[in-house]
């Protein structure tokens, strides 16, 4: 098999010529330049530099790519009745987003303090989620004032999905990021705390949100995977194991998550859905809504996860879902030894035999100041053991 053909079996319910081995890379990792303990001198083809990443170490490739869709959707847009105004406050540490309607103003606060961003900071979305601390919606006339006045979903340029398909050819797949899950997504919008909590005072308006966030996911998901993906990544981190129990996942998280996975998977490409964090209680859950599709990353506690078992977690998963995962990339592949490297791949691929929808990768990006050596240490021991 080549590794196209290896990773989509997996996928596909197939069995493999041998476990895929990848790592979990992404074009802004390589922008970032974690990931130059292993390219060296690095060139500015930013694609290229992701493939030779994998190249260099001789594992599966699965490319983890960007899309110009700024989070909250079309939120960024100026139309006639919805003006942004992004205003950086004299302490250079604090960001205010103004959007002006003929309805009134939405308001949000970032803290910029410590802070590196790509690009201009209005445009950076990914860092902005993280910083927020003043929501847009703080009531339900600023949820009214969305519904009424949100600009049309703009039309986005994404032919370089299907060029870099084209480009990769045999050599594996590619894995588009599409808009996050449906919590997350609203999360963008409300104050955690309170979005927790609206399902029991509020639950009309927690619909509301939930279903506006849904149509809006939905609708720019499903262009991106008819772009010509092999597998799309959904970003499900925050209402994880930690933060939610797995009754109130069901009644009020699943319902929306379930309706966005299946509505990309019925445009023919598989779903790859993130969960970072804790995620072990969840896992009955994650069998139901992720029948026929993959999980990732099934982190270990030293990473913030709570699996310390793959088998225990393929028990409560089933076998109709692809486990992705599930090295320890924050502690040991920084910290550790090459050989401490390589006894963990041993372990975890010895406890992993004969899974035949198991694809051995680090949990998520490779942290800055990472030795090179580890990481050609966890290649060398997974393919060296995938191949017995």
């Amino acid at each position: 098999m080549n590794c196209r053909e290896r990773l989509l079996a997996v996928y596909e319910g197939n069995k493999p010529d041998r476990m895929p081995i990848t790592m979990f890379i992404t074009d802004t990792d390589i922008e970032d330049g974690p990931p130059d303990c292993v390219l060296g001198q690095r060139g500015d083809d930013t694609i290229g530099e992701l493939i030779r990443f994998h190249e260099i170490l001789g594992i599966d490739i699965m490319l983890r790519v960007s899309t110009p869709v700024f989070e909250p959707i079309a939120f960024n847009v100026d139309a006639e009745n919805w003006t942004n105004n992004w205003q950086l406050q004299q302490d250079g540490k604090h960001l205010i987003h103004t959007i002006v309607t003929p309805a009134g103003e939405l308001r949000e606060t970032f803290n910029l303090e410590g802070e590196e961003f790509h690009g201009d900071y209005s445009e950076d979305w990914m860092k902005l989620r993280n910083i927020r601390i003043e929501p847009l919606i703080k009531t339900e006339q600023d949820l009214e004032i969305i519904k009424k006045h949100r600009p049309a979903t703009p039309t986005y340029d994404l032919k370089h999905i299907r060029a870099i398909k084209e480009r990769l050819g045999p050599r594996g797949i590619i894995l588009p990021r599409v808009p996050s899950s449906v919590f997350n997504y609203a999360v963008g919008l409300m104050k955690l705390e309170d979005l927790l909590m609206a399902p029991i005072l509020k639950p009309d308006f927690y619909k509301e949100i939930m279903v506006l966030c849904e149509r809006a996911v939905v609708e720019v998901g499903i262009e991106i995977a008819r772009a010509g993906s092999d597998i799309v990544r959904v970003v499900g981190n925050i209402a994880n194991s930690g933060m939610v129990s797995p009754d109130f996942y069901r009644e009020h998280i699943y319902p929306y998550e379930k309706r966005y996975v299946d509505a990309l998977a019925s445009e023919g490409c598989k779903v790859l859905f993130h969960n970072c964090g804790q995620c072990a209680s969840l896992l009955p859950v994650y069998r139901e809504m992720l029948a026929g599709q993959a999980l990732e990353s099934l982190s270990t506690p030293p990473t913030g996860g709570d699996v310390s078992d793959l088998k225990s977690a393929r028990e409560a998963l089933g076998d109709n879902v692809v486990m992705v995962g599930n090295f320890d990339q924050v502690q040991l592949l920084r910290n550790g030894t090459p050989d401490q490297v390589r006894e963990q791949v041993r372990k975890t691929l010895d406890e992993t035999a004969g899974d035949s929808r198991f694809i051995f990768s680090t949990s998520d990006s490779i942290i800055p100041g990472t030795p090179g050596e580890n990481v050609h240490a966890l290649a060398e021991a997974a393919l060296e053991y995938a191949n017995r």
